[in-house]
């Protein structure tokens, strides 16, 4: 995996941002022995879509469902350069994923919505990856509406998990993460703790 230049990927792309192009080669070696898996990936929070980029050309036969408002959270509002990429926002996703067609699922919505409405039609997912709202309510909502569509080793990828831009600690994920770990204590392993937080599900009766 080393020898990948990620940045061809995207060559091309409307890309103004960039907050996680640092975890590229961290997640192929990760999943390099899941890459011809048609896996279910499941995204919330997808901005211009620079992750779900990466994850439709590493996976080469997965399908990627995103969940994102395209309004940006109240720390966009904050700084004037990132709010004035709001507007345009989703027509530069759009263009992103144009040439991915069906492989791409969007969803304009907050991700509760979202997630209840997936619930319902029973879907399952090998990957999530959660970079949604940084509220830790928000955080901990999006990771128990999601749990149960995390199939046995499954990966979820908490994004944000040392953010502190904001002073408050519930308007961070920390601890709306933390609180789910705790209620969900043995039904994951631990893969990675950083500024993000990786685990796999553990299967029944493992």
């Amino acid at each position: 995996m080393s020898d990948i230049n990620f940045n061809d990927w995207f060559v091309g792309k409307e890309l103004t941002a960039d907050w996680t192009s640092r975890y590229f080669a961290q997640w192929a070696v990760m999943l390099a022995e899941r890459q011809d898996q048609p896996l279910e990936v499941l995204e919330i929070g997808s901005w211009e879509g620079r992750a779900a980029i990466f994850f439709l050309r590493l996976l080469k036969n997965c399908r990627v469902t995103c969940i994102d408002t395209f309004q940006g959270s109240i720390e966009h509002t904050l700084v004037p350069n990132w709010a004035n990429l709001i507007p345009d926002m989703e027509r530069r996703f759009d263009s992103n994923m144009a040439e991915f067609g069906s492989r791409v699922i969007k969803m304009k919505s907050r991700s509760s919505m979202a997630l209840a409405q997936l619930s319902t039609q029973g879907r399952q997912f090998d990957l999530v990856y959660v970079d949604g709202s940084h509220k830790s309510a928000d955080a901990l909502s999006d990771a128990v509406l999601t749990w149960p569509m995390v199939r046995p080793n499954g990966i979820v990828i908490f994004d944000d998990y040392e953010w502190k831009m904001l002073p408050d600690e519930v308007d961070r994920p920390k601890l709306g993460i933390d609180g789910f770990l705790a209620v969900h204590a043995r039904q994951y392993r631990e893969l990675y703790r950083g500024y993000q937080l990786i685990i796999e599900k553990v299967a029944a009766g493992a």
